[in-house]
């Protein structure tokens, strides 16, 4: 008489696919510091005389 062994119940992928979105999110977070987000200052000219006080 020959007794096969209980089948193995898979495992299920959720915890590997929140530690792949979890490893993600972290390298785009870093991913988004190290970028130069500097904006070069640009000289902004604009009249400021009140037209109301001139007439």
């Amino acid at each position: 008489m020959r007794i096969s062994p209980a089948p193995r119940r898979r495992r299920s992928p959720l915890p590997v696919i929140l530690l792949a979105l979890l490893v993600l999110l972290i390298g785009f977070a870093i991913w988004l510091s190290t970028r130069n987000s500097e904006v070069p200052t640009q000289r902004i000219e604009q009249d400021v005389t009140n037209e109301a006080l001139a007439h």
